[in-house]
């Protein structure tokens, strides 16, 4: 087999292409096959420059539900994430775009998956990777439907609602 034909026929196991956690849960973990979203999420730059000329750090919070906890776009006060995870970003990352592995340990049976994102003011500092955040007043939000594709799902997210 040449390399070329090696390097695809890998890709298409989701947990060949999928993030070091996924890999982590399955070997050292024993989770045997948890639950990766592959979460694409933008935002339009002219709602951008708004959030771009006030000073301060910025942190994009993504979090998985299960379909009935979020109601026009917002999480139910009581819902619990599937999966979250957080990171620091800016203003010319979220125009281009960012991916992110939101994976779920404990709840893998669940195909169908909300991805709910939002950009707020702050560092990625939340703790247990802001499983317990919820969008606040003035965050950028943003909501889609995970869609499987060869066992693992997909989500294209665009932060185009202001909460407040």
């Amino acid at each position: 087999m040449n390399a070329k034909s090696s390097r695809t026929s890998g890709s298409k196991n989701p947990l060949v292409a999928a993030s070091w956690v996924t890999l982590v849960a399955a070997t050292a973990l024993g989770v045997a096959a948890p639950q990766l979203v592959r979460a694409q999420v933008s935002a339009d730059p002219r709602e951008l420059a708004k959030v771009q000329n006030s000073p301060g750090e910025y942190r994009l919070i993504v979090q998985s539900y299960a379909p009935g906890s979020v109601i026009d776009g917002v999480p139910r006060s009581r819902a619990r994430p599937l999966a979250s995870t957080q990171r620091a970003v800016t203003a010319a990352e979220l125009a281009r775009g960012i991916g992110i592995d939101v994976v779920d340990f404990e709840h893998s049976t669940s195909d169908d998956q909300v991805i709910v994102a939002w950009l707020e003011r702050g560092t990625a500092d939340l703790d247990y990777d802001a499983l317990r955040a919820r969008p606040k007043s003035g965050a950028y939000l943003g909501v889609a439907a995970a869609h499987s594709e060869s066992g693992a799902g997909r989500a294209e997210v665009v932060l185009s609602r202001r909460l407040g």
